[in-house]
């Protein structure tokens, strides 16, 4: 049983995170690709004597390699947040000022949302109750 719970909690973890780790993965493979890169270019400039143009490419290089490291940090920090977090962002945007003005929509988010929901089942459980104490 603890097997399936390690699977739901990882299904659960790569759901809600999975651009952030696709952005570390692309991160990674940038910086392999820029590496690939530097040393293929910089065999070619030695095969065709032109080695003043490795300086070059090995800034570019540098360049390449601190950018995708730039974006797996933010991606590894993103992970960090919790989903409470994002929505109490998302519910501070969506307060409508035009709903706390105009009385008809506060009586429609009066009932909306209502304290307490009880079917017809639940109001005769508790009449039977009353009846016997």
């Amino acid at each position: 049983m603890y097997h399936y719970l390690k699977w739901a909690a990882a299904s659960l973890f790569f759901k809600r995170n999975f651009r952030y780790l696709l952005l570390i993965v692309f991160g990674f493979v940038g910086i392999y690709v820029a590496d690939a890169v530097y040393e293929d270019m910089a065999q070619y400039s030695v095969m065709t004597k032109h080695t003043e143009d490795i300086s070059r490419y090995l800034l570019l290089k540098w360049i390449a390699v601190l950018s995708f490291g730039a974006l797996i940090v933010w991606a590894i920090f993103r992970l960090g947040f919790s989903q409470k977090k994002r929505d109490k962002k998302g519910e501070e945007k969506k307060k409508n000022p035009v709903a706390e003005n105009d009385p008809y929509m506060k009586r429609l988010e009066k009932f909306k949302t209502p304290k307490k929901l009880r079917s017809r089942s639940d109001l005769t459980i508790e009449r039977k109750r009353k009846k016997r104490f």
